[in-house]
């Protein structure tokens, strides 16, 4: 069903995961004084953009899942673990010289509307228990 809220969350998330890896820099490395260059994920960190794809993938994938919720919040779940992998991996592996770039900020965007796809899968079955409940 996608006109469900949950689903359009999830291809929320789906396209600002591949924005964020073709379009927004993630470090920024200061060769000298006016010098910068800007890393994205789609031409650095290979196995960061493979946790984000597996996101994306996981979350796409999840719109079709609309009949079974419990395997729809254990994808979402599943999927905002791999963010944060990459988010965590970026932060602690590159932290020594690089400076953080807009994209790992941006990461935040699709984390949340995965989060809050969890929130309204988990009401919609709160919703069909009482409705079952008054049967």
């Amino acid at each position: 069903m996608i006109q469900r809220f949950q689903s359009l969350l999830f291809f929320f998330a789906f396209l600002t995961l591949l924005i964020i890896v073709f379009y927004f820099p993630v470090l920024v490395v200061n060769i000298d004084d006016q010098e910068k260059i800007f890393l994205l994920l789609a031409d650095h960190f290979s196995f960061v953009r493979l946790f984000i794809f597996l996101s994306a993938g996981l979350s796409l994938f999840s719109i079709s899942q609309y009949k079974n919720r419990k395997r729809q919040i254990l994808i979402s779940s599943v999927s905002r673990l791999m963010i944060t992998l990459a988010f965590v991996s970026l932060v602690f592996l590159y932290r020594e010289s690089e400076d953080i770039g807009v994209g790992l900020f941006l990461l935040i965007i699709p984390y949340t509307s995965l989060f809050l796809a969890t929130y309204f899968i988990r009401k919609d079955e709160r919703v069909i228990k009482d409705a079952d409940r008054l049967r």
